[in-house]
């Protein structure tokens, strides 16, 4: 009798983080593009603070809403971290053709893995603070857009129509 055991482990580098955030950034530019709000420049600031923070560990999920003038949540994206997707099969950037609603905003609401101290949050470029959105979209249809991995540190993307 004989008993076979696998186990896959696999870890992640800062660069691997920065890879896979930067699908992310191009998701959120082509976003800020087709709704025409935001510069792509305030685009690449909120790109660049969100990959300082997934580099750190504080990142748990992204989601970028776009917010008709009623203040309902129309459109979203929900990015969810995971430090072990060593499985996931990666994907391109796309399926972002979000439509241009007048008088609506775009937001970039945050779940943090943990506190940051002041000092860290000095580094960021954007002013980063509480908001009141519900990010479950429970009105909205979730479907699986696709991942974005390198090494085991991954996004899984979902979209909400």
């Amino acid at each position: 009798m004989s008993s076979y055991v696998d186990s896959y482990s696999q870890t992640y580098t800062i660069a691997d983080v920065g890879k896979v955030i930067d699908c992310f950034a191009a998701d959120l530019d082509m976003i800020v593009q087709a709704t025409g709000f935001w510069t792509r420049e305030y685009a690449r600031n909120t790109s660049d603070d969100i990959k300082l923070m997934a580099q750190h560990d504080y990142l748990k999920e992204v989601n970028i809403c776009l917010i008709d003038p009623s203040s309902k949540t129309v459109r979203a994206a929900k990015y969810e971290v995971s430090t072990d997707a060593g499985l996931w099969t990666a994907q391109r950037p796309g399926n972002n053709l979000w439509p241009r609603i007048s008088g609506s905003s775009l937001s970039v609401i945050l779940r943090q893995s943990k506190a940051w101290p002041q000092s860290f949050a000095d580094k960021l470029k954007c002013g980063w603070g509480d908001c009141n959105v519900d990010t479950s979209f429970s009105h909205l249809s979730r479907q699986h857009d696709r991942d974005y991995v390198s090494n085991a540190f991954g996004l899984r993307k979902s979209v909400f129509k």
